[in-house]
């Protein structure tokens, strides 16, 4: 954040995080689309920044804000069921300071 301002301001501004809540949540189990949820449409906007498992089925990525520049964590996984798999998807706003964290970190293999 920038002259002071809080952490609200950009996301009350910004078309997209406007749209996304601090923490979002979804759940899809399959052959059970009653129970599913998704991720607000806004998400699809958000650019790649990172990708610390590229490869991997279970997703860790450091995602950005084309518009106001917010960054957020996104983390998927999934578990295996006799009768098919329960995926979950968790999308964080990160403050600027959680932000640089994850950039410096390297990528996992």
């Amino acid at each position: 954040m920038q002259n002071g301002e809080s952490h609200e301001a950009p996301r009350t501004r910004c078309g997209a995080c406007s749209e996304l809540k601090d923490e979002e949540y979804a759940f899809l189990k399959c052959g059970r689309p009653e129970s599913s949820t998704t991720l607000p449409a806004a998400f699809k906007s958000l650019r790649v920044v990172r990708d610390f498992k590229p490869m991997s089925s279970r997703a860790l990525q450091l995602r950005r804000c084309p518009e106001c520049g917010a960054y957020y964590l996104y983390r998927s996984d999934y578990e295996y069921l006799t009768n098919g798999t329960e995926d979950e998807e968790f999308l964080t706003r990160l403050t600027d300071e959680q932000a640089a964290e994850w950039l410096d970190r390297p990528e996992q293999p």
